[in-house]
């Protein structure tokens, strides 16, 4: 079967909530730093906030919650946390090794996470092997998604032309930087905080030029004209 990837010279995933399903984990994980200082920081309200967007923007909310700087006791018992709710309870969203196996172009990971938290996931969810080498992290741009910086650097160090990038992402901020990077973007709907916070019709807002609701729909999905 010709592949529906054949007009794309690379893919560029995100990894929380398209390779791994730690979207609702790392929002739990927030409610309950977060809503000591505002009550209103509820699981919806954390998602709607944060979803897609780097750990700055959780720090930036923090400082003007309390009113003063973030410690680094907050970043490192924040991080621990997490950490031990991946180790616990992280798992791969479903069927997305199969997907990833069958593309047949170049593809890489670029991600608000930084290096650290994507090798423990993809270690924790058993996908390292096929990212390693392939990371590109939020911590590489100064200005992270809803910014094009990052996916631009990826189409760069990768050697292809963004019109010739398809990016797979989850959330609003994603989508947004895709499309302003001059990429396709295909909204995935796989992940377990679609359950909680229904972003479907945002990423076809967003831009989104198509939406899926599982890898398998992915390998099926029909080449752009």
């Amino acid at each position: 079967m010709p592949s529906p990837y054949q007009p794309f010279d690379l893919v560029i995933l995100d990894c929380d909530g398209v390779l791994v399903d730690s979207e609702t984990i790392s929002c739990r994980t927030l409610v309950d730093i977060l809503s000591p200082f505002d009550p209103s920081h509820d699981l919806e309200t954390v998602m709607r906030r944060y979803l897609g967007r780097p750990a700055s923007a959780v720090i930036e909310d923090y400082e003007r919650m309390t009113g003063r700087p973030a410690s680094a006791d907050f970043t490192r018992d924040w991080r621990t946390q997490l950490f031990a709710a991946f180790q616990q309870d992280l798992q791969p969203v479903e069927g997305v090794r199969a997907g990833v196996e069958g593309l047949c172009s170049d593809y890489c990971v670029a991600s608000s996470s930084d290096e650290e938290r994507i090798e423990t996931c993809l270690r924790k969810t058993g996908l390292w092997d096929l990212f390693e080498g392939r990371i590109f992290s939020t911590t590489r741009v100064k200005r992270g998604k809803p910014a094009p910086d990052l996916f631009l650097l990826a189409a760069g160090e990768r050697g292809v032309t963004p019109e010739r990038c398809l990016v797979i992402e989850d959330s609003v901020s994603g989508v947004t930087a895709a499309k302003a990077a001059g990429m396709t973007a295909y909204g995935l709907a796989a992940g377990s905080h679609f359950a909680v916070l229904d972003q479907r019709q945002a990423l076809l807002a967003a831009g989104a030029d198509r939406l899926l609701e599982s890898w398998q729909e992915l390998s099926l999905a029909p080449a752009p004209n």
